[in-house]
């Protein structure tokens, strides 16, 4: 896990953690089905900046540029904020804390999926999701 999860108290991180737990397992899929938990928005949020994160980090991924990439990293970089603002909107009582607290087991998943070949569809699928959730919420496109 990340150092920054153990800056959250054990019983806190552990209720967090726990509280989405099946979430963050729904949200394997960009498109859930009804009777799968939704998980909190600033948790899919956190979700689309390790998406990017993975995007940023991987070289050649799926034919980018060094400067697609750098687009990616700095996207990841915008969606983790705005992750961070949303929980504080839902009322979580430490957002970054609670962010950060799932942010090292994102990064991981991600950067195992971006070396999966066999995950290639989904992940085009999770890279248009979080598109259309950054349009909407004024992440996208990059202001140069």
């Amino acid at each position: 896990m990340s150092p920054c999860v153990w800056n959250v108290p054990e019983q806190r991180r552990l209720t967090v953690l726990v509280r989405l737990a099946f979430a963050l397992v729904a949200a394997g899929q960009p498109v859930l089905a009804e009777t799968a938990p939704k998980p909190p928005l600033w948790a899919t949020l956190a979700e689309c900046s390790a998406v990017f994160e993975a995007v940023g980090q991987a070289d050649g991924y799926a034919g980018t540029t060094e400067k697609q990439r750098a687009d990616a990293a700095a996207t990841a970089t915008f969606f983790l904020a705005e992750a961070e603002k949303e929980a504080a909107a839902e009322g979580q009582a430490d957002p970054k804390a609670d962010v950060a607290s799932i942010m090292g087991y994102l990064r991981k998943r991600w950067a195992n999926r971006s070396e999966q070949v066999l995950s290639l569809p989904s992940n085009l699928k999770w890279i248009a999701y979080c598109g259309d959730l950054g349009r909407k919420r004024g992440i996208l496109p990059l202001r140069q």
